[in-house]
């Protein structure tokens, strides 16, 4: 059963400088994982949005039904806190703690009498990680509260890789039953981070940008089957066969994608720059001349023209709704406006239109000849 509710279980009023932030925290860029605390508060207060928190605590203090969840660490009376690390260094910062030199919020003055409510903070203790993973899944990865994409992807590859281990069959469909969501919501966003943690450790490629800037667009860009078929990534679905694909991954193929989002080579821009863009993108890559293009000339309209090139359906669609556009053009004309160099174009128009169905019929015809 998990346990998706912690403020319905035994809170423990602690000290709040007897807590400490959790280094192993998935919604931490991994760069800073393992980093001092001095370090995780640093970040938090530059990105972690804290003012709303210290308004929060000014008015209110801190509500009893919203408790941190903590691991005690062995032999000491310290508390590493797995969720409200956002919450800790707002407390931090308004208590003035030493990690929190020159650090304030403008404008955030907090009573005394505040402060000595806000030193000891509701906490719910777990024995250990696992009782923790069921509730921080479903509340960040299924839940209202969710994590950015990088981080829950990060998330979901450590859950993955423990029940793999741990023996299930579809670690998977497992895991997206215990978050709130499917084997696909969990398999989609596991495969875009692990195959750029493999890029980074078995190819040496620099995957920081592309992870912490643009996952994103770099998610999007593993739902394309033309990338994965472009890069060497089959179709591979369970867990041991993705893990197996990645051994088929073409090393060149895979720093070209990377580059393509992180604008290298000289260009000031990334080739791919909107995930709108990633079908087309994609489709240029598997096609020899739209490729050729794009690395000449590294601007994707101009490769997306030469696949267009190729539509032809598309191609006569658009024709057919610029003739019904003249259509119109004809009916409200004035009779003044018609000659008879006007009807002779019209009688090639139509015969041109009578070529091109002799030519597609006669393709079709041909290819029912040879099934």
């Amino acid at each position: 059963m998990i346990d998706t509710d912690p403020s319905e279980r035994a809170i423990l009023w602690l000290p709040f400088d007897s807590l400490i932030f959790d280094v192993e925290n998935p919604r931490l860029p991994e760069p800073l994982h393992g980093e001092p605390q001095s370090e995780i508060l640093s970040y938090l207060y530059s990105e972690g949005a804290l003012e709303e928190l210290a308004y929060s605590f000014r008015d209110n203090g801190f509500f009893r039904q919203e408790p941190l969840l903590v691991i005690q660490e062995p032999d000491t009376d310290k508390y590493t806190v797995v969720e409200g690390n956002r919450r800790l260094a707002a407390l931090k910062i308004l208590h003035g703690s030493p990690e929190a030199a020159d650090m304030s919020f403008v404008g955030i003055q907090v009573s005394a009498e505040r402060l000595e409510q806000l030193r000891r903070i509701p906490c719910v203790p777990i024995s250990d990680r696992g009782q923790a993973h069921a509730y921080l899944g479903f509340r960040h990865i299924g839940g209202l509260k969710t994590w950015p994409p990088e981080a829950k992807a990060r998330y979901l590859l450590t859950e993955v890789r423990r029940l793999a281990g741990e023996g299930f069959d579809d670690p998977f469909r497992e895991l997206g039953r215990r978050v709130g969501s499917n084997a696909q919501g969990v398999r989609n966003p596991y495969l875009a981070i692990r195959i750029l943690l493999y890029a980074r450790e078995e190819f040496g490629l620099d995957v920081a940008y592309v992870q912490d800037q643009r996952f994103g667009v770099w998610l999007r860009c593993m739902n394309s089957g033309d990338i994965r078929t472009y890069i060497g990534l089959s179709q591979a679905r369970t867990h041991g066969e993705i893990e197996q694909a990645l051994e088929g991954v073409d090393q060149r193929k895979l720093a070209e994608v990377l580059g393509d989002l992180k604008g290298e080579g000289g260009r000031s821009r990334a080739v791919l720059g909107d995930s709108r863009d990633v079908t087309i993108y994609g489709r240029a890559l598997v096609d020899e001349r739209a490729r050729e293009t794009l690395r000449k000339t590294g601007d994707l309209s101009l490769a997306r023209q030469v696949v267009e090139e190729l539509e032809l359906e598309p191609r006569a669609r658009r024709l057919v709704k610029s003739v019904k556009l003249f259509l119109e053009t004809l009916q409200r004309a004035e009779p003044a406006d018609f000659s008879s160099s006007l009807l002779q174009v019209m009688k090639e128009l139509s015969q041109l239109a009578d070529s091109a169905r002799v030519i597609v019929k006669g393709k079709l015809d041909k290819d029912d000849h040879s099934v």
